[in-house]
């Protein structure tokens, strides 16, 4: 039984990399895209209004892939839980100390420099 966990935890695993790999590439191209937008209609000389309702529905795209990062990284959550539970092999090649805390920036004096 315990092999058979494993190894649904194995292919769980690889599933779940593979769909947050898909996820970073949407955001990665949507980002582009979002990106190329506002230049194109510079560099045609259109006006604002061109094409307004797909520049609204691509960046719209762009907080919905965000928003699926928000729901993949609570799964994690749910998933460590199971783990824990049916002491389940750890399976992981992310961090697994957590995002660092930064410090605090409370004056224009703190923020970073940029050297050109």
């Amino acid at each position: 039984m315990s092999k058979n966990r494993d190894d649904a935890t194995l292919r769980v695993y690889a599933a779940l990399e593979q769909y947050e790999r898909a996820l970073d590439m949407a955001a990665k191209h949507g980002a582009l895209l979002a990106a190329e937008l506002p230049q194109a209609r510079l560099d045609g000389n259109f006006a604002m209004e061109v094409a307004q309702g797909a520049f609204t529905h691509f960046f719209n795209s762009l907080s919905t892939i965000v928003e699926a990062r928000g729901q993949v990284v609570a799964g994690h959550r749910e998933l460590a839980v199971v783990q824990r539970r049916f002491n389940l092999p750890v399976v992981s090649t992310g961090d697994k100390g957590g995002i660092p805390k930064l410090p605090a920036i409370t004056s224009e004096e703190d923020m970073p420099r940029r050297a050109a």
